[in-house]
Formats: structure tokens, C-alpha cells, sequence
């Protein structure tokens, strides 16, 4: 099982690789699950390429926001600087970015986002026909439903083991746009269901919605029972001190299996994280931590006294210079925060502190009534900065195909068919003859330009070269190629051609697509189907057909799936796609197309100017959503019937037994299309 860990900037990305993990995720630009994250520049992410394939390791571009219309010209441009890059993968939430790099990229390889929501074995046979070679799946699969879907396909499957979780199903939460104006489907969640809300307006505060951190080290012998390809870890906004400790603590576990050590298990206490869990994968009973929570990190002691000279802590962790600490009163609220630049005990200067100790932090601190606490934020000790700057420039690749035989060292390059090297430097040799090995570590190696990787290597008969001589013959190689790879197809004449091609086919689009048919639908497959429900969904089709049903809405991809399989065609029928299905740009509703679907409801968080500009382009979307949505919908059970935020604002909480989900309104009064008239007017989306 692949080890995939977050990398918010090349510094955390280095020390991933460092530390154990196979592989990394990262963003690139604004179109990703995290702006907040410092993210990468193209050339950083050139030279990280160019490290980590040194290595056998692989790095993924997420590209995992919903895109407005607006924005297709500059995710173009993304995809085409991409494509120049051996990028391994791609993730992709956006219907719309899986068609755009369908048509016009189609050498790069598509991984589903879990913000696409895919939960079942129908969801992930759809996006197999639209050449997706991995799924990550949607957090709140349990392990049983888990069994049954990795049972069911040969697609690679990729699930979270540690980190954040979210109480909402992924893209499936419209709270922080709601309230604050901040997508979380555009990267920008602001994390409400973090916050204190109290039930009625008597209630003491709670984090009614805020989940448990996700720890699944333990089962990771139950994971490595299944057909799963990689085991992900969260915290693209986490820095090197997070990263390095979680990932040495799963990669020793990976190596242990099946039995884990319970010194490999105690590693993972040293991270500074919430409260954990196994998330969803029992079931939801300890999703929820119900504390209120205003801080995140680990108590390290016990303030005894502050003031302008400093603060004295009887500490119960071990402290140590660097450290970012915090200090929190005794209702969890933040009181100041710091980097913990001298410690002093017994008169002494250390670089750390143990538990036990009673130590004075010199420093300028408000004087603290009450009862307060010393949290650890983030600890010292794993930088890589120094190693990350000095990464170098990246160079091109070329393959190369290796004879040597009786007739000589002999090179050519699939790329270039017209091109072959020659060279008769080669005595016949009993001992101290070229290897393979030889052969790979002189030709693997380059110039400031160019680097060599053989991809096919045959040796027959035993020769005899001067390592000297070799690296003459590489340098010479490497000087005769040059004018071959100016003449190959250049990749960015290629992106540039691409683009070309987007541009004729966006005009000449609206013309070629028909109305929507908005027919009202008489049967409706949900955007959240189980997999144990997938069979009562398709005795329903089935009980559909027979009474003369032509008209169908799906909220997800799945639901296009039954259909085509019950029905064995989707030609006679109308076929239209609901929230939360997101059709956010015409590319999207290009790509539900191929799928015979009929009619599109917008995405309900567009603004009307996306939304004007949409239906331009694609006459498939209809005029408004239906409206009536949630703002967020989950598995885990929620007990209350209202919630009440600091700012007064109320909530209402309902369950919806179509879906089994329970969902989060506006208020009990009001639907939410007061909601999506706030979302209709909302400019900075």
C-alpha cells in the first residue's frame, strides 16, 4: 500500500519523502481544496518532480475545486503548464476539469477527488468510463461497506488514515459560504463546524458539529486485507512537525505488518492533533468530540504564574526550543500564542524540559486570573529548509533503449526514432566486464540540461569499458542528442495547440446543444446511496420502468449508473442531474452529455453572474436550482433539533430518511431559498 502524505509547500514535501512517504499531494495555483496552504510555484514543483522521481516517488497536483465558467481560459492554462511536467497524477473534483483533460490532455492520469463524493461501487463504474484510474473515497464509508466495494472493482482505491475529518459529506457543505461569504468547495471553508453553538439560547456551548481526528494506524492489518492502493494522510495546511512524526509512525507500521508494534502505535501520541477516533469506519458513536473547542494542539502543563517577566509552568510533556505554544484558559479560550525561544530551570538555560519539571519562560504575558494551561501547537526539530532551497534546477528526461553485444554499444531513443548512438569502445573482457548496473549509474546521469533513464537494457557476452571511458561516451551521447530533441514535438507546442482546439470547440459550443428538457422527474436516485441500498434503488427503477417512468433525476453520478444498468439504455428516456451534482461550467454539463442526460440544475452556490454566463454557454443547464437544499448533510446522527450560533443565528437539524442523512437548514422558519438568494448575490465566490 502507498504511503501518500500532505505537502502545503516543497520545505514539507522534502521532509515527507524523508521521512517515508511513497508519494505526496500538493497544490498549485487557487484551484485547490486549500488556498489557505502556502502551495507551489511551477518551477518548486519542477525540481520536487525531478526529486522525488530520483527516488521512485511520485507527486500529485490537486486540482480539486468546483471552476466557474469564467475560469475555464485560466484552468486551460493550468492544465497546458501541467501536461509539460512528468506530474504523476492529477486529482479532480470538477465534472468539467475530468472532461477538459479528457479531450485535450489525455496522457495525464486522473485521480477522483473525495470531494466528488463517490461512497459506492456504482459511482466508481462510472468514472471507470471516464478513464479515472483511482478513486479516493468518501470519508464516512465504513469498514463493512468498504469490504464490499474493494470486492467489487479492479480500480484503485485511496482512503484517509489520519488527520482532520469533516461532519459534512465531502462537497456536500455550503455552512462557510452561508455565513461567511467563503466556499468551501473553492478551497476557502472557514470551518464553522469547528465552532461553539448551544441548542436553545439557555444552553452552555458546544462543538455539536466539530468530528474527532481520524487515526486508523491500527487498522491498518483490517486495510491491508482489502484492494487498497494507497493509505492518505491529511494536512496540507500542517508544517513538517506534523508530517514527519505521522509519516515515520505509518511507514514503520506499513513495514510491521500485519503485526504493529505497540511503540509504532505510541509514535503517533506525540503529534499534536484533536482527540482521536477511528472516523467512520465502525460507525459514528465517537465521531463528534461535544468539548467546546477553541484551541487545537496538546496540554504541555499547567501555568503557575505570569506576568511581565515571563510565565512559571509546572510542565506535564516534554517542551523544547522552537516549539510553538499556547496559552489557553480554563474555558479552552486562546489567551496568547508564541514561539518558545528560552526556557529556564533551577536557574539553568536548557533546550528542552521534561514532565515534572517547574520551568519560567521569560517573556511579556497579561497577568492570568484563574486557572490557565501551556498548549503545544507545533514542535521544533524537523527542518528542511535549507535541503528544499537547495534542490536543483529540473532537467529533461530522455529514455533510452541499451544492445551492448559483440558489434558494440548501441543507444536509441523511443521518442526518436531517427536517432541511434553507436560506439565499438568495448574490449571483450573474463572479469571486471560492464554490468548493468554499470551501464545504469554513467547513462542515468547528465548534463545541466538533460538526464538519461534506460528503459530497456540488453547485455549479451561479457565487455570491458573504462568507467572513464563510459562517462566520455555519455557526454558525447548527450551532445549528439541536442539537435534531435529540438526537432522532437515540443511539449509546450503541444499545450499550445491544445488550448487552440478548447477555444474553437468553446464557440462552437452552444450552438451544438439543445434545450434543457426540465420535465419534472417521477423518480429520484439521491446523492448519497449506501452501498447496501444500492439494491433497493434499482428495484426501484426496475418497479418504474414497468409502470411507464420516462423521466428520471440523479444527485450523483452513481444514479446514472443504476440507470443505464437496469434500463440497458438511457435513449428512451429523460434523464436530468440535481443537487448535489455539481454543474458548475458548461465543460461539465458537456461531460454529462455523453451520458444522455437531458437537463442540468446550475450549482447552487454560483452567483448570478456565473450563473448568466453558464447557461450562454450551455443551453443544458436550466434557470435555477430547485432550491431547497441543506447547508450541510452527514452520517453521524445528530441528536438536537436546533443550533445556535454566537452570533444568534439559528440552525435547524433534520433527518431525511431517502438519503439516511441528517441535515443542517437555514433555520425552522425559512427554507433554505433564502439561503440561495444569498448565494445568488454572492460576488466573491
Amino acid at each position: 500500500m502507498e504511503l501518500l502524505a500532505p505537502a502545503g509547500n516543497l520545505e514539507t514535501a522534502v521532509a515527507a519523502f524523508n521521512a517515508g512517504a511513497d508519494a505526496v499531494y500538493l497544490g498549485m495555483g487557487k484551484f485547490n481544496a486549500r488556498n489557505r496552504a502556502e502551495n507551489f510555484k511551477f518551477n518548486d514543483l519542477a525540481r520536487l518532480l525531478e526529486f522525488a522521481h530520483r527516488q521512485g516517488k511520485k507527486v500529485y497536483l490537486t486540482l480539486n475545486t468546483l471552476i466557474l465558467e469564467s475560469e475555464l481560459p485560466e484552468v486551460m492554462s493550468v492544465l497546458g503548464k501541467v501536461a509539460q511536467l512528468p506530474i504523476d497524477a492529477v486529482i479532480v473534483q470538477d465534472l468539467g476539469v475530468l472532461y477538459l483533460i479528457n479531450r485535450y490532455f489525455p496522457h495525464l492520469v486522473i485521480h477522483a477527488s473525495t470531494q466528488m463524493n463517490i461512497h459506492n461501487s456504482s459511482g466508481i463504474k462510472a468514472l471507470e468510463l471516464l478513464n479515472v484510474k483511482r478513486v479516493i473515497l468518501e470519508r464516512q464509508v465504513t469498514l463493512d461497506e468498504l469490504r464490499t466495494i474493494a470486492g467489487k472493482t479492479s480500480m484503485e482505491l485511496e482512503v484517509f488514515v489520519h488527520g482532520s475529518l469533516c461532519v459534512s459529506l465531502s462537497g456536500r457543505c455550503l455552512l462557510s459560504n452561508y455565513a461567511e461569504n467563503c466556499s468551501g468547495n473553492r478551497g476557502m471553508c472557514r470551518q464553522l463546524c469547528r465552532r461553539n453553538y448551544r441548542c436553545d439560547k439557555s444552553d452552555n456551548a458546544a462543538a455539536a458539529l466539530s468530528p474527532r481526528d481520524l487515526e486508523l494506524i491500527r487498522e491498518l492489518p483490517e486495510l491491508a486485507k482489502l484492494n487498497i492502493a494507497s493509505l492518505k494522510i491529511e494536512g496540507r495546511l500542517r508544517g513538517p512537525d506534523y508530517v514527519v512524526p505521522v509519516v515515520q509512525a505509518y511507514r514503520r507500521a506499513i513495514d510491521q505488518l500485519p503485526e504493529i508494534t505497540a511503540d509504532t502505535v505510541n509514535m503517533i501520541r506525540r503529534t499534536v492533533s484533536r482527540p482521536a477516533s477511528s472516523g467512520a469506519l465502525y460507525g459514528f458513536n465517537r465521531f463528534i468530540d461535544p468539548h467546546p473547542q477553541a484551541v487545537f494542539g496538546r496540554n504541555v502543563g499547567v501555568i503557575k504564574g505570569a506576568g511581565a517577566d515571563g510565565l512559571s509552568v509546572l510542565l506535564n510533556d516534554r517542551i523544547h526550543l522552537g516549539d510553538k505554544l499556547r496559552v489557553v484558559n480554563q474555558s479552552n479560550g486562546s489567551v496568547a500564542g508564541f514561539e518558545l525561544t528560552e526556557i529556564i530551570c533551577q536557574g539553568r538555560q536548557l533546550s528542552s524540559a521534561g514532565s515534572g519539571s517547574l520551568v519560567r519562560l521569560p517573556g511579556r504575558f497579561p497577568f492570568l486570573e484563574g486557572e490557565h494551561y501551556l498548549y503545544k501547537i507545533g514542535e521544533n526539530g524537523y527542518d528542511c529548509k535549507r535541503q528544499a532551497a537547495g534542490l536543483p534546477e529540473p532537467r529533461k528526461t530522455v529514455r533510452l533503449a541499451v544492445i551492448l553485444d559483440e558489434e558494440g554499444l548501441h543507444i536509441t531513443v523511443p521518442e526518436l526514432p531517427e536517432f541511434e548512438f553507436h560506439s565499438e569502445a568495448f574490449a571483450p573482457a573474463e572479469r571486471c566486464s560492464v554490468t548493468g548496473e554499470d551501464l545504469q549509474e554513467v547513462f542515468s546521469g547528465g548534463n545541466d540540461f538533460l538526464r538519461g533513464e534506460i528503459v530497456s537494457l540488453k547485455i549479451t557476452g561479457q565487455w570491458f569499458c573504462a568507467r572513464s571511458v563510459l562517462k566520455k561516451l555519455r557526454r558525447e551521447l548527450f551532445v549528439s542528442l541536442q539537435p534531435h530533441l529540438h526537432k522532437a514535438a515540443d511539449t509546450a507546442e503541444k499545450s499550445s495547440r491544445a488550448m487552440l482546439r478548447f477555444y474553437r470547440d468553446y464557440q462552437q459550443m452552444s450552438a451544438a446543444l439543445p434545450a434543457a428538457d426540465g420535465r419534472k422527474a417521477q423518480l429520484t436516485i439521491p446523492g448519497f446511496v449506501s452501498e447496501s441500498d444500492l439494491d433497493y434503488f434499482r428495484k426501484q427503477i426496475r418497479r418504474a420502468a414497468r409502470e411507464g417512468v420516462v423521466d428520471y433525476a440523479v444527485g450523483g453520478l452513481h444514479g446514472i449508473m443504476l440507470l443505464a444498468e437496469e434500463l440497458k439504455s438511457l435513449k428512451n428516456i429523460n434523464v436530468s442531474t440535481v443537487y448535489p451534482l455539481p454543474v458548475a461550467n458548461s465543460q461539465a454539463a458537456k461531460l454529462l452529455k455523453r451520458f444522455a442526460v437531458k437537463a442540468s440544475e446550475p450549482w447552487v452556490e454560483l452567483p448570478e453572474s456565473e450563473l448568466v454566463l453558464l447557461q450562454e454557454h450551455s443551453p443544458l443547464v436550466l434557470t435555477e436550482p430547485s432550491g431547497n437544499c441543506e447547508l450541510l448533510a452527514t452520517r453521524v446522527p445528530l441528536k438536537m433539533q436546533k443550533l445556535i450560533d454566537k452570533n444568534d443565528q439559528a440552525y435547524c437539524v433534520k433527518y431525511d430518511p431517502h438519503e439516511k442523512l441528517y441535515k443542517l437548514f437555514a433555520s425552522e422558519d425559512k427554507d433554505t431559498c433564502s439561503a440561495l438568494e444569498k448565494f445568488r448575490h454572492n460576488q466573491s465566490y
